[in-house]
């Protein structure tokens, strides 16, 4: 078995968590799905078959290395999707609706043989066996869509609970205590007074809707990297008004490039809050890339006009009260505790409700 990688998904956990903690099988957390094809192409290549784990939301992601690299190239892998959104299953959350329902076909489209994953366990090595002997025979990948409530639930043995990163080095969190904010406790201490703001998916939209909900509020439910643009889009158009960004760790590294075209516009109403937890807490605690990186290192490479790492909360109200009034573009980066929470409840508004009501808030 080759390298596997992949984007965590609440349906993969029990896998995904598997596989991290068995000595022998190796997981690389990327981070997009279009990156974790490339990962597994290139263990394709170097001699072992490259395993892929995504939720069908990322779907749109892999389309184009696997169109234009591996059923090019003819390098297999193996995909495993979570089908969210299933129109066969009880009603999920809205914004799996539309890819549950084109799952099947669009992996069809692109070209990748396709089974369901076995619902009987005795089941499952014949049937790996023969995706395993169909990558092989046609050098082209083969896929699993796998279907709510199929795996038992597995948990993640995080070892690296007590650990936290201070300058690209993995520090015991006993001997760095100044990390003292859960997500939570931050969204918080974030008086919002009129600015607008948009909120990545997960975790800190549900904290942000029970701690502070408000009309000029946009939740993102789904689109995982994309906060950064949308409130590039509306800082742009809104000049005149400050525009807050509360994003992830996971989710600014999906979509890294948007630091770059925020730096190079430079709208000067525009705060970048991103809270780190150097995992992903949404679905089971698996880390992220971010130990690696210093994200307002980063924002200050990529042209923004200012950017701290803070590790309080005095720290944490000083920036931030000093970037709402400085110019812009600024990113605050708000290490966090790396604990897994009980998750809030999602917002009560529909998608449709919360940007009707954002709409009509920020351009009365």
């Amino acid at each position: 078995m080759g390298l596997a990688t992949g984007v965590p998904g609440s349906l993969l956990s029990p896998l995904t968590n598997h596989i991290v903690n068995t000595d022998n099988l190796s997981y690389i957390s990327a981070v997009s799905e279009g990156e974790a094809v490339g990962i597994a192409a290139g263990s394709s290549l170097s001699g072992r078959i490259g395993i892929v784990l995504i939720q069908n939301s990322g779907l749109g992601n892999i389309v184009n290395p696997v169109t234009s690299l591996t059923n090019v190239y003819k390098i297999p892998f193996l995909l495993i999707v979570s089908h969210r959104g299933d129109p066969e299953k009880k009603p999920d959350a809205a914004q799996h609706a539309i890819m549950g329902k084109i799952t099947n076909s669009l992996i069809d489209l692109i070209g990748i043989y396709r089974q369901d994953f076995p619902s009987d366990s005795s089941k499952i090595d014949s049937a790996v066996s023969h995706a395993f002997n169909y990558m092989r025979k046609e050098s082209l990948p083969a896929s699993f869509v796998l279907k709510r409530d199929v795996l038992q639930s597995y948990d993640y043995n995080n070892q690296l609970d007590n650990f936290v990163c201070e300058s690209g080095v993995l520090v015991n969190n006993d001997e760095f205590p100044r990390i003292s904010l859960s997500i939570r406790d931050a969204i918080r201490l974030l008086s919002l007074g009129q600015d607008i703001t948009i909120s990545t998916t997960g975790t800190i939209s549900r904290e942000l809707f029970q701690c502070y909900d408000r009309p000029q509020n946009f939740y993102m439910q789904g689109s995982m990297g994309t906060a950064a643009a949308l409130g590039l889009g509306v800082a742009l158009n809104k000049p005149n008004r400050k525009v807050a960004i509360f994003d992830g760790d996971g989710s600014i590294l999906m979509r890294l490039g948007s630091l770059a075209t925020v730096g190079y516009h430079k709208p000067s109403n525009y705060v970048h809050v991103v809270l780190d937890n150097e995992m992903y807490a949404s679905t089971g605690g698996q880390p992220s890339s971010a130990p690696a990186v210093c994200l307002s290192d980063m924002a200050i490479a990529a042209g923004y006009r200012r950017a701290i790492t803070v590790y309080g909360s005095d720290a944490l109200s000083y920036y931030w009260n000093k970037f709402r009034e400085d110019e812009g573009p600024s990113l605050l980066h708000v290490k966090v505790k790396r604990v897994v929470e009980k998750m809030p409840p999602r917002p009560t508004l529909s998608p449709q409700e919360i940007a009707n009501r954002f709409t009509e808030s920020i351009n009365e």
